[in-house]
């Protein structure tokens, strides 16, 4: 028994050392796997994650701008731009998509909500281009569906916070871990110093790999603060120069400058310095023929090449005119293969400096300003169309006023001759002649009515009709308006009644815009109408979700010949009407009670089927935004 103590005695030592040298592998074996876990997590799921996440916010952001800029011209290609855009940001939710199971359940939820939100508006807008509305009806409907669009933007913000959330969690984790590996390593260092050896080449590699995570962590900080700065120019200019320094920022060199393509009439596209920063670039405003350039050669080949020796005699374009003789350059192409606008240049006095991080990291940049770029585009293609259109909207505006007043004076003056032979100034007429004139001064007054609608119409459009907002009650009003068409209606053998949810429906607006348009409708509903009720409601709605105010419905029913679903859009347009032999009018009606209802904050729609009459409703915000007080 002695003796088997003794022998374990003296094995305990041993075995100590043995357990030490063996924790002082295994642990900070483990703790090094669990880092390589995080950092393959983070650079294989979280960073592609968070990248297309802030693709998907610049994607649907373009969609956004080609729809309004679709609503503000009626330009066709821009709905192809659209629906590229809603490809792309398609392939980037199937990537998505992939990456999701491997999130937390948070992200993936938000992921999936995201998902959600986007398909449903992108089947709202689909549904919108497939009804091929008026370009007026289709920005109102825009922007009823603008809480889409920013529910989409919250969902992403949502997810963008979750994925910087768990990038931030798993770094704490690794310093967390990288402490504790620096204490179990001090303990059994403590325990056997033969294991310190082993102990500090893993806790070495462990650092190597923190300082890794660290490092692309902060590279992916830097590109993000990089394309904010790029996305947040305005002009072409300030975006040029804006390349060049943040590709001084990127790739470590002594200068950096950018090259547009000068395209001339007759003449040969040219390689122009536009912007320079750092030291070594040539001077601004130096060209060279792009044909030949290496500039022509990148847009070519559609991606960065490196040249690790500037003194070789081949060289190419306005590199030639640099101060120095030698040197290491990285060339990026600007823009797409199909429509390349310049090369961006990044250069060293030294040979061979440039690594191939350095490459990929200059073709991102050239990446983030070709997205800027394309940016920039866009919006001053929608700025100026949108400045073309208004310039049509005012010049027609100017020539309806001209027209009312050219035209108006000349036909009262007409009416007032006809009166003074109706009532027998310049003799005697027959019941033939009296007639005749009655029925000549009636197309008069139609005349002058259409040219009143004329210039209401102008107003309404150039959105500088006058509103008096005021607190009206709106059932009180509802009622004034049926009692006023009693007697109309009831000469077509038709009837009018009122019905209010409540004594009184205050709420602030122009009441005698309603009234315009109300009475419109009612006048409308008796022009259709050959028998039954005409019932005029109103009532409040709760706001759905999403929305911050409700609304009040004021509703005009009929009983009339109804409206195919084809033809509701129709009827809302300028000279449009169902059956030109029906009733009289000239089809604006409905035309200037949408542009007012619009002007409220509000707007009309129409619920019909022929042969079962229609339903027009009035929608006003309870809390309308941006009207005059």
């Amino acid at each position: 028994m002695y003796d088997v103590l003794r022998r374990m005695r003296g094995t305990l030592p041993l075995a100590l050392v043995g357990l030490a040298l063996l924790g002082s592998v295994a642990i900070p074996a483990r703790q090094t796997w669990r880092i390589s876990f995080l950092l393959h997590e983070t650079t294989e799921v979280l960073a592609p994650a968070r990248l297309l996440v802030e693709r998907l916010q610049a994607g649907l952001a373009e969609e956004l701008v080609a729809l309004q800029g679709y609503a503000l011209s009626g330009d066709g290609a821009l709905l192809g731009q659209y629906e590229d855009a809603a490809a792309k940001n398609e392939q980037r939710f199937i990537t998505l998509d992939g990456l999701a199971s491997r999130l937390s359940s948070t992200s993936a939820t938000h992921a999936r909500v995201l998902r959600d939100r986007t398909d449903e508006w992108h089947g709202i807008n689909g549904a919108l281009i497939a009804r091929r509305s008026s370009r007026a009806e289709f920005a109102s409907a825009l922007r009823a569906e603008q809480v889409r669009y920013n529910f989409s933007m919250t969902s992403i913000a949502d997810l963008s916070s979750n994925l910087a959330a768990e990038a931030a969690a798993r770094d704490d984790r690794v310093r967390t871990l990288e402490h504790f590996s620096i204490v179990a390593n001090g303990a059994l260092v403590l325990a056997a110093l033969i294991a310190m050896s082993g102990v500090g080449i893993l806790t070495l590699r462990e650092r190597r790999l923190t300082a890794t995570l660290r490092r692309r962590v902060m590279e992916e900080s830097a590109l993000r603060l990089l394309a904010e700065d790029l996305a947040s120019a305005n002009t072409v200019e300030e975006l040029t120069q804006r390349i060049a320094q943040s590709a001084l920022k990127a790739v470590s060199g002594s200068g950096a400058f950018v090259e547009l393509i000068d395209h001339r009439p007759d003449e040969q596209p040219r390689a122009v310095v536009r912007a320079v920063s750092g030291n070594g670039a040539p001077p601004l405003g130096e060209s060279c023929p792009l044909s030949g350039s290496y500039a022509a050669l990148v847009t070519m080949r559609g991606r960065p090449i490196l040249l690790e020796d500037l003194s070789h005699p081949e060289r190419r374009g306005t590199i030639c005119v640099m101060p120095g003789a030698a040197g290491s350059a990285v060339v990026v192409p600007l823009g797409s293969s199909a429509t390349p606008f310049g090369a961006l240049f990044v250069i060293s006095d030294l040979p061979g400096h440039f690594r191939h991080d350095d490459v990929t990291r200059a073709g991102l940049v050239g990446h983030l300003a070709a997205l800027a770029h394309e940016k920039i585009q866009l919006l001053d293609e929608a700025l100026e169309r949108r400045r073309v259109l208004e310039r049509v909207i005012q010049s027609r505006s100017r020539l309806m006023r001209g027209f009312s007043h050219d035209v108006k004076n000349p036909i009262g003056a007409a009416d007032g001759f006809a009166e003074l032979l109706s009532l027998g100034v310049y003799g005697t007429l027959t019941a033939e002649q009296q007639s005749s004139i009655d029925r000549m001064r009636r197309s008069i007054r139609s005349a002058l009515a259409l040219i009143d609608d004329l210039h209401e119409l102008a107003h309404a459009e150039t959105g500088n009709l006058a509103l008096q907002i005021e607190p009206v009650d709106l059932a009180a009003l509802m009622r004034t308006i049926g009692e006023e068409y009693h007697a109309t209606a009831h000469a077509h053998g038709l009837s009018v009644s009122v019905e209010t949810e409540e004594p009184t429906l205050v709420m602030d607006t122009d009441g005698a815009r309603v009234r315009q348009i109300i009475a419109n409708l009612v006048s409308n509903a008796i022009k259709y109408s050959t028998h039954g009720p005409i019932t005029m409601r109103a009532h409040r709605q709760a706001p759905a979700s999403g929305e911050e105010s409700g609304w009040v419905l004021l509703e005009v029913v009929d009983t009339g010949i109804g409206i195919p679903t084809d033809k509701q859009e129709y009827i809302f347009e300028e000279f449009s009407r169902l059956d030109a032999g029906h009733s009289r009018g000239a089809g604006l009606g409905l035309a200037i009670s949408k542009l007012l209802s619009g002007r409220l904050g509000g707007h009309v729609s129409v619920t019909s089927a022929p042969g079962r009459g229609s339903t027009f409703t009035l929608w006003l915000p309870l809390r309308p935004s941006g009207l005059p007080s």
